[in-house]
């Protein structure tokens, strides 16, 4: 799972947990959320985190190249 996927997945969660239930879930998901947003900061334009991944990270898929349309 690439980090923009966790950041996703963290974000469905978070609309999941409940008003009621402990306010540390809420608080440790936001974290966990922001810190991935950091970690893709901190590694643009830093040639000694480049290829550095977090356990269980998997590199970012690249899309499909577009189709050229021949006219």
């Amino acid at each position: 799972m690439d980090i923009d996927n966790a950041i996703e997945v963290l974000n469905d969660i978070l609309t999941l947990v409940k008003p009621g239930d402990p306010p540390e879930e809420h608080d440790a998901i936001k974290l966990g959320i922001e810190a991935l947003i950091q970690t893709m900061h901190d590694r643009e334009g830093n040639p000694l985190l480049d290829g550095e991944l977090l356990p269980g990270e998997t590199e970012r898929e690249v899309s499909a190249q577009p189709r050229l349309i021949e006219e």
